[in-house]
């Protein structure tokens, strides 16, 4: 136990002079059990020492013998006050006054933190909930594996925050996916329903929140001109890596997001210039290939290289996560470009149908080309459908494009 006692307040904390050798410890006078350490290095940390009754037997005349004295670190001042010190340090001292040692207890919560993550909630709940009672539980589990387990999956659901929720539809809508983000929230609301009714969270941090940007959107969106293209263009070229050559690839692909921002360079065929998509990380369930045209290429192999063949392509850590806050990059990229009327990075697809159209492919091609699969044909789906034509047509937009910008 320390061996001197004084009240804490955060005042006399502050003004407490380091010792010059070893540690100084004080109790507190109002939670005996509370301790404050101070180090020669001028760090100070709370933490709770208490002895377990029962723990060290019985007496002969059937009293509880306590055991050796136990430490419970709370955390360092000032990022843990005296007051919120206090108030823990009383619920771990009631905890032993009833025999109970709160180490174990600890542990026990530490470990089921760590093992319910964000993935691992999401699978028992699709497992044990979607699955038996929504008939279209499939596009649910593609949902969160497409937009959110990316995201939040290595998190313990019980520390998501709004503001992390927020950001995660802040960056869909951002790419004109307001559709997606409506879906998204849907479903993380009843995630997180879920697991309040299973005590495996306190609450729904998605409760009461405010998106008055998640309306309906019955456009299908725009398509460029040739001014703002170029003006896009430029401004992704100032832009450098990896947002810059992320716009260009989209302009001259029109494939979605996830496709470039996720891609790996196991997934470059450079043999036969492609882009090979798994269906596990596709939209549709399916395998997706993209031709990759001259331009396309050029702007792949000068991306940087890093150790190993999986690294992601586009990535701001060595390859090791994908990108991402593409909400900023794209205010960046308005930004550097310059008065452009309101736009979304769909609008590049958009693009993409709307110039392939005038180049004179048909429908199928182009369907082909922006992975639209017919309706009910997702699972008979061959992904090698149409490959020359559509690596005809993406050469051909994409010289049409560079056309433009140059």
């Amino acid at each position: 136990m320390a061996a001197t006692r004084r009240r804490f307040t955060e005042q006399m904390i502050e003004r407490l002079r380091p010792p010059k050798g070893g540690r100084l410890e004080l109790g507190d006078d109002v939670v005996p059990g509370l301790v404050l350490r101070v180090t020669p290095r001028g760090a100070r940390s709370f933490s709770v020492i208490y002895k377990v009754p029962g723990e060290g037997g019985v007496s002969s005349s059937g009293r509880l013998l306590t055991g050796i004295q136990h430490r419970v670190t709370l955390g360092n001042w000032p990022a843990i006050g005296v007051v919120a010190a206090r108030e823990r340090a009383r619920e771990l001292l009631g905890a032993v006054t009833e025999g109970r040692d709160p180490r174990t207890e600890l542990r026990e919560a530490n470990l089921l933190r760590v093992s319910n993550t964000v993935e691992a909630v999401t699978r028992r709940f699709i497992e044990q909930d979607a699955r038996r009672t929504v008939a279209t539980w499939k596009k649910i589990e593609r949902c969160m594996e497409l937009h959110v387990l990316p995201e939040l999956g290595s998190r313990p659901i019980g520390e998501v925050r709004r503001a992390e929720v927020h950001e995660l539809l802040d960056d869909l809508v951002g790419q004109g996916r307001v559709g997606t983000a409506r879906e998204v929230r849907k479903h993380l609301s009843r995630l997180f329903n879920w697991a309040v009714d299973r005590e495996i969270i306190a609450d729904n941090p998605v409760n009461g929140m405010v998106r008055n940007d998640l309306v309906a959107n019955g456009e299908a969106g725009r398509a460029l001109s040739d001014d703002e293209i170029r003006a896009l263009w430029n401004a992704a070229l100032v832009m450098g890596y990896p947002f810059g050559p992320f716009y260009r690839l989209l302009l001259l692909t029109g494939q979605r997001r996830g496709e470039w921002a996720r891609a790996r360079r196991s997934e470059i065929d450079g043999d036969r210039h492609l882009l090979e998509i798994p269906s596990a990380r596709y939209k549709s369930g399916r395998d997706h290939v993209v031709p990759l045209s001259d331009p396309v290429r050029e702007i792949v192999d000068a991306l940087p290289e890093w150790s190993g063949n999986d690294y992601y392509i586009l990535s701001s850590r060595a390859g090791r996560v994908p990108i991402s806050g593409f909400s900023k990059a794209k205010s960046r990229l308005d930004e550097l470009a310059g008065g452009l009327s309101p736009w979304r990075a769909h609008d590049l697809r958009v693009t993409c149908e709307s110039r392939l159209a005038d180049l004179g492919f048909v429908q199928e091609v182009r369907d082909a080309v922006l992975g639209h699969a017919k309706p009910g044909l997702q699972r008979t789906y061959n992904k090698h459908d149409y490959m020359n034509e559509k690596r005809e047509a993406l050469a051909a937009y994409a010289e049409h494009i560079m056309g433009v910008v140059e």
